[in-house]
């Protein structure tokens, strides 16, 4: 698994850490980007999305 230094260069170098940025809302794509630092995996990415995904079903 290929580790970045931050998120944006997560995004920016992998394809399937883009995409699924991509698919999220853009008020969730803003938070990640200001408050989650700690995003350098796709792994990390996924378990994040899938934060947003739960709060936005009320869970």
């Amino acid at each position: 698994m290929d580790i970045y230094p931050t998120l944006r260069d997560l995004v920016e170098c992998d394809p399937a850490s883009r995409q699924l940025f991509g698919r999220l809302p853009p008020d969730a794509q803003v938070a990640l980007q200001e408050q989650r630092q700690d995003i350098r995996t796709y792994a990390d990415l996924e378990r994040a999305a899938a934060s947003f995904e739960r709060r936005a079903r009320g869970w």
